[in-house]
């Protein structure tokens, strides 16, 4: 599951998914309940690296630290 969300995301953020991922399993979410917050954040990540007009938007793409409640909001 994770090998496909991270298609197009740079390593951190595969690192991110792959490690919330398992915290989710810890915790026994189901997995479509882990497959849709997962898919969340790979597509925040995809947003942020292609589609969002933030110039600041391209250093949150590449590490999941960066994102900002701003592009949040405007994915």
């Amino acid at each position: 599951m994770i090998l496909v969300l991270s298609e197009g995301v740079s390593t951190v953020w595969s690192g991110y998914l792959r490690d919330r991922d398992r915290n989710l399993r810890s915790v026994n979410h189901p997995e479509t309940t882990r497959y849709n917050y997962l898919l969340a954040a790979a597509q925040l990540a995809r947003y942020l690296g292609e589609h969002s007009p933030d110039p600041d938007a391209d250093d949150a793409a590449e590490d999941p630290a960066e994102v900002t409640r701003d592009h949040i909001e405007a994915f």
